[in-house]
């Protein structure tokens, strides 16, 4: 079929109304032709790009090899698709699943290749809390077991210390083991509840709480709990919405975060605790549309590392030096959290610091 300047014209329309992303670029890769949704994504404006390589939109989490296997392919006259990371203008990171075709002239030369990109930032980022949320309920199950006989046999090892603590003669070396058998067993058995907590099977009582509540009924035990070094600064949204979740774990769950990032800041810093409503515009994409109210702790610390950010609520998993810290910390949180039937995000703050952002759902 030959294609008139009539049907070009209108091809070429097409392609500069579409949503989708196109460019073109000659065979060493320099680019010859972007529409207007390129710009849109990016950032860049077709001035800025045209007679440069589609390299400027790198980030870096793809390995040398990967662009090495792509052009091979190309450069052979074999279409080539994928997913790629790219960075826009502003730094910002994004996901595109990409076609590539080479345009070839009527002897069979590639001539151009033709690009058509399409954004699956979201879908990449569902696909991604989707997966941690499964890694999170597996570990739960385990760990669940786990707690659950440990559980009964520290309530055998406490009960029977008990009872053989009566018959021992007060500060004999037998007496004093016995104590200090007595004391690893607490211990232990508070580590266990801990753990019960991040695998949801501790005992919530649930009533309806407006939560600056018991944000409130923290004042004093927070400024013992962070030190001198450390401002605690609260940002309270007056008529939020009414949440079905239990007092003291919400209470927890903020003390635990309220340590975390006290060590994130090493003892000295700002810490801001904020509650907001939020709405169907303004939710993170995982979660359900409705209505929540927001629960916010963030700090002026460093912020939380790339690679550690996936394991963050991992029962056990730590950052600390060893014997410095359980790693149950945040994966109670994660429990508390859960149990509320709410969602907790992290995120490193745009000049500075770290955040973690819990979302409960409205009554």
């Amino acid at each position: 079929m030959q294609i008139t300047p009539e049907i070009a014209g209108m091809l070429l329309k097409a392609i500069e109304q579409t949503r989708e992303t196109f460019f073109l670029t000659d065979t060493e890769g320099i680019i010859l032709y972007v529409n207007p949704a390129f710009e849109e994504l990016t950032g860049y404006a077709s001035a800025e790009v045209i007679g440069k390589k589609p390299d400027i939109l790198k980030s870096g989490e793809h390995p040398k090899e990967f662009y090495g296997d792509m052009w091979a392919t190309l450069k052979a006259g074999r279409r080539w698709s994928g997913r790629l990371v790219n960075r826009r203008k502003d730094g910002t990171l994004y996901t595109e699943e990409i076609r590539i075709n080479p345009v070839k002239d009527p002897d069979g030369t590639v001539k151009y290749f033709l690009t058509q990109r399409h954004d699956i930032t979201r879908e990449a980022e569902l696909e991604k809390q989707l997966n941690q949320s499964q890694k999170l309920e597996s570990l739960g199950l385990m760990a669940g077991q786990i707690a659950h006989d440990f559980n009964n046999l520290l309530t055998v090892i406490i009960g029977s210390m008990d009872l053989v603590g009566e018959d021992l003669k007060p500060g004999s070396v037998s007496e004093k083991l016995a104590t200090e058998i007595m004391r690893s067993s607490r211990e232990y058995a508070a580590l266990i509840k801990q753990l019960m907590m991040f695998t949801r099977r501790s005992d919530a009582r649930p009533v309806p709480l407006l939560l600056n509540a018991p944000l409130k009924e923290l004042g004093i035990l927070m400024d013992s709990l962070l030190g001198r070094n450390v401002t605690t600064a609260y940002a309270l949204a007056e008529d939020l919405n009414q949440v079905n979740a239990d007092p003291a774990q919400i209470k927890q769950a903020v003390m635990n975060l309220a340590v975390n990032a006290r060590d994130a800041m090493a003892g000295s810093g700002t810490l801001t605790i904020s509650t907001r409503n939020a709405g169907p515009k303004d939710l993170p994409p995982s979660l359900p549309e409705g209505q929540y109210a927001v629960l916010e702790v963030s700090d002026t610390g460093p912020g939380i590392p790339d690679n550690v950010m996936p394991r963050l609520f991992e029962p056990f998993f730590t950052t600390k030096p060893k014997g410095s810290g359980t790693g149950l910390g945040l994966s109670t949180v994660y429990g508390l959290v859960m149990q509320a039937h709410g969602r907790i995000f992290a995120y490193n703050k745009p000049g500075g610091g770290a955040a973690f952002a819990i979302y409960i759902p409205a009554i």
